[in-house]
């Protein structure tokens, strides 16, 4: 019995010595893949873009291999079916938290310049310009699905060759100049409302205006039933408290009002008020 454990062991000691000198004679080739560099590939990247403004970003494109280029390598950019899953996904997840779904930016609002990795090279540079037009429906909210979608023979990677970049920091549906009317109760110096405001963007649904008459600042955040939520800003946040919204706080998005009820210092000063588009 012993004999045989021996000889085993030893059977076994051989199949293994060989298997590592196999290993060592020729270990395995590193294939070449190409993918976006840093922490791009697979995510959503936030710009922010401008109306009518020409934008230019830029990222890398990555080569790897266990050997340099001994020739150039054009890569091409553009939307990819990888980018496209992305969005599908992201949107997902948005419609979970009630979120309205993101949509691709059209090709005709951007340019893609190719990178080429030059010889012996390992990244290149690319860049996106986009140039936002007054025409795009700004209710919506945009991403640009862009991927490697041709690398000349040289794998792609299958997670890192895509990403989603996110148009930000374009105006929402309610900026805009306004007028103003209504009534401020005050102990000392009760007086009418009736002034010219402007409405500024902060995100798709929040907006930055005046508070009241005293050029305080103050956002109203419209929520998806169109009821509106103050919030002061700067200087109105520290005015005597507490803040209260009261009454009715809304927008019509028909005739494009807000009508908002609020009160501080203990509801000794109180604002209704009539916003309306011009």
């Amino acid at each position: 019995m012993k004999k045989i454990k021996l000889l085993n062991l030893l059977f076994w000691g051989s199949i293994i010595g060989l298997i590592s000198c196999e290993k060592d004679t020729n270990p395995p080739a590193v294939a070449e893949v190409v993918s976006f560099s840093g922490n791009t590939g697979g995510t959503v990247q936030t710009v922010l873009f401008k109306i009518d403004t020409l934008i230019e970003i830029k990222y890398k494109v990555n080569y790897e291999s266990v050997s340099s280029l001994t020739k150039d390598l054009p890569i091409t950019i553009g939307v990819t079916q990888s980018a496209l899953d992305l969005l599908k996904a992201t949107n997902a997840k948005r419609a979970t938290t009630g979120d309205d779904a993101l949509e691709a930016l059209p090709v005709s609002v951007y340019t893609i310049a190719n990178p080429i990795i030059k010889t012996g090279q390992k990244e290149a540079d690319f860049s996106v310009k986009v140039k936002l037009t007054k025409s795009l429906d700004y209710t919506k909210e945009y991403v640009i699905p862009i991927g490697i979608s041709n690398a000349n023979g040289v794998k792609i990677s299958d997670n890192l060759s895509f990403m989603n970049i996110l148009v930000d920091g374009t105006p929402n549906k309610y900026q805009g100049s306004y007028k103003s009317t209504g009534n401020f109760t005050h102990p000392t110096m009760p007086r009418k409302i009736d002034r010219e405001k402007f409405l500024i963007s902060i995100d798709k649904f929040t907006s930055e205006t005046e508070f009241a008459d005293l050029s305080y600042p103050m956002w109203l955040k419209v929520n998806k039933d169109n009821t509106v939520l103050i919030i002061p800003k700067g200087e109105a946040a520290n005015v005597a408290g507490p803040f209260e919204q009261i009454g009715i706080n809304k927008y019509d998005p028909v005739t494009k009002t807000f009508t908002l009820n609020y009160q501080y210092n203990s509801g000794t000063r109180g604002i209704s008020e009539k916003i309306t588009k011009q």
